[in-house]
């Protein structure tokens, strides 16, 4: 009835839901039950909690995070109190791949390193790679290039779509910064990972 009082009059609510004048505002002087009050409490370490967890935990976390506090709150309670409250865990939208397996090797390539990964001077053998990582709340593809002698990162790149200039963005960086002898093997493998343009 409240939240109507400045819409509808109190006498007019009071008939239609059957209830006295009188009583309404009897019920408006009472303090809070001892039930309330604890919901209260409780509402308060939950959102500590769902703070100190950087908005990620859900009610089964919660309740196992208040249990180690010492509080003694059913998981139901605590999960309708969260939704009472709206507090919500943040949900992540599941890594979907959008890579392909090349169908055919667009060219014959060789095999120079052979798993020879023990290189004896700088700038002779690099190796690239890509692999997805979280960032924020998206999910992007980091191109590298490696020098297997040092195993140092010589170039990188950090794209949202995994397509040729990914790692051809990588190598040129690496190409501008270490201005490598001729000669110099650049390594990557042909598999799942193969950038392929669409």
């Amino acid at each position: 009835m409240k939240k109507y009082q400045g819409i509808f009059c109190v006498e007019q609510m009071a008939k239609i839901l059957g209830v006295s004048c009188s009583g309404y505002y009897d019920f408006l002087k009472r303090s809070q039950s001892a039930r309330a009050l604890k919901n209260a409490s409780l509402v308060k370490e939950i959102n500590n909690i769902f703070q100190e967890s950087h908005e990620t935990y859900g009610s089964p976390r919660i309740h196992a995070e208040l249990c180690e506090r010492g509080f003694q709150f059913s998981r139901p309670r605590v999960a309708r109190l969260m939704r009472a409250h709206n507090i919500q865990a943040k949900t992540y939208r599941k890594f979907v791949k959008t890579t392909k397996r090349a169908k055919k090797c667009p060219r014959q390539t060789q095999d120079l390193i052979r798993r020879n990964f023990q290189v004896g001077r700088p700038n002779r053998v690099w190796v690239a790679d890509l692999t997805y990582i979280r960032v924020n709340q998206h999910w992007v593809y980091l191109g590298i290039v490696l020098d297997l002698f040092s195993r140092k990162v010589v170039g990188m790149s950090l794209k949202n779509r995994m397509k040729t200039d990914l790692i051809l963005s990588a190598l040129n960086q690496a190409l501008t910064h270490r201005n490598p002898p001729k000669g110099l093997i650049h390594h990557s493998d042909l598999g799942s990972q193969l950038p392929v343009r669409t």
